[in-house]
This record gives C-alpha cells, structure tokens and sequence, in this order.
C-alpha cells in the first residue's frame, strides 16, 4: 500500500488569494480547530465552534480554493456522508514583505490584528475559567509585553528558544489516549525590533 504523503510542517502563504484567506477571525478560528490534526466533517466543525453548518459552509470552500484546506476522505452521518478535512500543513506563515510591496506588509498587519483579537476574546474565557492556572509548573496563563535590548548572540539564543517552543507546538499528536488531564492551549506571539524607543542620556 502506498505511504500517505505527510504534510509539511509550515506551508508560507505567498499569494494574495491564500493572505485573503487567513484575514478573517472565523477562518483563523476554523483553522485551529485541527489541534489533534484529525481529520473533520463540516458539521464537526460546526459544532465545535457553537455555530450552525450553513455558517461556515463559504468559509471552508474559500479555504479550500487558496489551497489551505483540502478534502482527505468522507464518513457516514446518519443518512448522509460528509466529506472530511484538513488543513494542508501543520502551521502557516506569512511571507515577507518584499521592497516596496507595502500590500504584503497590510496583509500581515491584518492577519496578526485579527490574531489578536481572537487572543483577546480567550483570555476573557481564560480568566473566567477555574482551571485555569497562574503559577507554577502546570501554568496555563501568562500576559505580558515586554521591552528589552539585547545583543546579536542574545537575539540568536532567544530564537533558538523560539523555535523549540514552534516545535513543541507543531510536533504530530502522539500515539497514546487523550487524558482529562491534558489542556488545550494557544499560544499568541510577536516579536519585532522597536526603532526609537531608546532613552536618551
């Protein structure tokens, strides 16, 4: 039997149709709900998004033409068959503005913006949720914004530290049983260099 193609680990989004794609709170939202990277009907998605299927039937076909989507197989519901999918890869990424191509760096600010928002709307579930966790080892809950200076080697380290936390983050679902124990969570992130923020002496 032929070895199922296993998708890339990040796909880069370079055209404009994929960037439009991704700009959309529900479209991100329809994404992360592949977190065990299983296979899902259009009803599944649904309901794990509190919504009717009629309200997410467009947003999954435009997934599906930018190529971030695609159909991996059907199974049996009642007296119907639903067609499942999954995302192409395990995580996406913007592709870098180019000289002059102030459209890609929109594109971006537009996505991260609409990243955010989601963030904000689950940190107010977070913070209203008992199981939530502030301090120590099994922590589940951090904000911050922090500011600092560091050197290239610094910089290189933090990265590297980055990363391993992609990694972890990416890595396929392990084969053991899902326990009560395990938490899903998201984790929001942007680094950028600050141009004159420097305190003058």
């Amino acid at each position: 039997m032929a070895k199922q193609k296993r998708n890339p680990k990040i796909l880069v989004l370079r055209s404009e149709e994929q960037r439009r794609a991704i700009a959309s709170p529900l479209r991100l939202e329809l994404i992360g709900l592949f977190v065990e990277r299983k296979p899902l009907s259009v009803a599944q998605m649904a309901q794990r998004m509190g919504r009717p299927a009629t309200a997410i039937h467009y947003h999954v076909r435009l997934l599906e033409k930018a190529g971030l989507l695609r159909r991996v197989g059907e199974q049996r519901s009642g007296s119907r068959t639903e067609v499942l999918y999954r995302p192409v890869a395990e995580a996406f990424e913007l592709e870098e503005p180019g000289d002059g191509k102030s459209g890609d760096a929109e594109a971006i600010v537009k996505t991260l913006s609409m990243a955010f928002r989601m963030a904000v709307g689950d940190t107010k579930a977070a913070l209203e949720d008992s199981s939530t966790r502030y301090s120590g080892p099994r922590r589940n809950f951090i904000g911050a914004r922090m500011h600092c200076r560091l050197s290239k080697k610094e910089l290189a380290e933090l990265n590297g530290h980055l990363r391993e936390i992609e990694k972890m983050l990416s890595r396929p679902p392990t084969t053991r049983e899902s326990s009560p124990d395990d938490t899903f969570i998201s984790l929001t992130l942007a680094l950028m260099p600050l141009r004159n923020r420097e305190v003058k002496s």
